[in-house]
């Protein structure tokens, strides 16, 4: 059940920081080349990424017995590690 969960959260959490930041038309302002072109908006999705992680962590850590606190940290531990494929995603839009 736990993993349903946190696929659940992780998916809408994607898709919704992905609604919020890249379905915008983009225009480049500059004619320089650069490596990322919406480098503003991933540097975004990664501040509001590990703060939305990293407040559900806190959350959960209040709310759930001593016991499975080390869970909760597994769990965080695999988030911020799909964060990486998500960036990988959103670069090659």
């Amino acid at each position: 059940m736990q993993l349903i969960y946190f696929a659940a959260f992780e998916l809408v959490l994607y898709g919704g920081l992905r609604y919020l930041l890249f379905d915008q038309p983009f225009t480049q302002d500059t004619k320089d080349p650069t490596i990322v072109p919406r480098w503003v908006s991933v540097v975004y999705f990664i501040l509001l990424y590990l703060a939305v992680v990293i407040g559900a962590m806190l959350l959960l850590s209040n709310l759930v017995p001593r016991k499975h606190k080390n869970q909760i940290m597994r769990w965080f531990w695999l988030s911020l590690l799909l964060m990486l494929p998500f960036l990988v995603l959103l670069v090659n839009q």
